[in-house]
């Protein structure tokens, strides 16, 4: 996700990066990874700095922007 027009969720938002972060699937769950972004990634509130498992409910901050699992 970030501003890039290629990104599967296009944020429009400043604070966002090209490419700010990634969402991905492994071992049968789903994980956050910032991708260097200039802002950081918030993960329930807490900055991301290594993949993070993701469940239901959790809250994914880019930018202004916030995504919830459901």
């Amino acid at each position: 996700m970030g501003r890039a027009p290629g990104c599967t969720i296009v944020v429009d938002d400043t604070y966002a990066s090209q490419l700010h972060a990634r969402v991905f699937s492994q071992d049968g769950d789903f994980h956050l990874e910032d991708l260097g972004s200039t802002n950081g990634t918030l993960h329930n509130g807490t900055a991301v700095s290594g993949p993070q498992r993701l469940a239901l409910g959790d809250r994914i901050q880019v930018g202004n922007w916030v995504l919830e699992l459901a």
